[in-house]
């Protein structure tokens, strides 16, 4: 199964050059988070059997992603039995222990502190994607009315929470080891300005969270994944999630009819004023956005120069179109009576 991992997603990009006491208190800080999910050591079988699932998957994923079969060795010689039947026997080591033992490996020869310190957190991030997937499916079962939902809700509830709460502690700790890095809905990705991740990002990655927008938040993830390195058509990805966000907005008010030519359909549908979604001066700037953006960036120039934006406009892109994510699902939901 392919793996989207951190430290091929930035390759290119170097993002760290020192190794020295707060990047190694802030590894070691984040693998205390899986722990804390999935101690193994414990008295309990079924939650044993529960966190060997985990740090199976886990070791599985990475390192087939890095091209080595285990990440350490898998076994190691024990001395069992007593007195003349003393002997050596080979036995299997635990998934934790393989990553635990990796993880804490030095340094190889020609491995460089960005490829070292991109490969660890690879794992972290892997380990909280597979929670963040389990913590969906708690609350799309809870959301659903399951009857097993219903009868572990509060095991269904807790593991949604603990998800929230570890989530919000991996950006503390990047903030406080100074890794340009923020942490939403499975992904590592690069923090370029505080305040427009508090005030813009992290909102959004919150709210398009939800499943019905999950074409939204691929395609800004891969927005911010092109702007981050380098790649061609970041905006364009950019404007496709805000167009996804207003055609589910378009549905979710029972006004797409099938007819619609592009975004500007989708948009005149939510500006009706039968509808009072939008207002007019809304509606033409949502369009402009289309126009000035999308549609320059969408469709061949011919024999005129290729559309090309700076890095400054398309970070002005990316953060436009997710300011108006978050105008217009807050408003549905608003509207909805659901929690903003």
């Amino acid at each position: 199964m392919l793996t989207d991992i951190f430290a091929v997603r930035y390759e290119e990009t170097e993002l760290f050059r020192s190794f020295l006491r707060r990047e190694k208190r802030a590894l070691h800080q984040c693998f205390t988070i899986l722990e804390d999910f999935h101690s193994y050591w414990t008295e309990e079988k079924a939650f044993q059997k529960k966190s060997a699932e985990f740090w199976g998957e886990l070791q599985k994923r990475l390192a087939n992603e890095l091209g080595v079969r285990s990440l350490s060795q898998s076994w190691y010689q024990a001395e069992v039995g007593i007195g003349e039947f003393r002997r050596e026997e080979v036995k299997v080591m635990a998934d934790i222990e393989i990553c635990r033992n990796w993880y804490a490996r030095d340094m190889q020869e020609g491995e460089t502190v960005d490829e070292y310190i991109k490969e660890r957190l690879s794992l972290i991030e892997i380990g909280l994607r597979i929670k963040f997937e389990r913590a969906e499916y708690c609350r799309e079962s809870l959301r659903s009315g399951d009857p097993v939902a219903s009868i572990l809700n509060k095991d269904y509830s807790a593991e949604i929470e603990a998800y929230h709460r570890i989530s919000s502690e991996v950006n503390t700790r990047f903030r406080s080891a100074r890794f340009p890095l923020n942490y939403h809905n499975g992904f590592f990705q690069i923090e370029a300005d505080q305040i427009i991740s508090n005030a813009i990002e992290q909102p959004f990655w919150s709210l398009v969270s939800e499943p019905k927008w999950c074409n939204v938040d691929l395609d800004m993830k891969e927005a911010v994944d092109q702007r981050d390195n380098g790649g061609k058509d970041p905006a364009l990805f950019a404007a496709k999630a805000l167009e996804s966000t207003v055609k589910i907005i378009s549905n979710e008010l029972g006004q797409t009819h099938g007819k619609e030519r592009g975004a500007h359909g989708f948009i005149d549908n939510i500006a009706k004023k039968s509808v009072s979604f939008l207002d007019e001066w809304e509606k033409e700037l949502l369009k402009s956005y289309f126009t000035k953006v999308r549609n320059q960036l969408g469709h061949g120039p011919g024999s005129e120069p290729m559309p090309q934006l700076s890095p400054h406009q398309t970070s002005w892109a990316i953060e436009n179109a997710m300011s108006w994510v978050k105008l217009l699902v807050l408003r549905l939901e608003s509207r909805s009576g659901a929690p903003a």
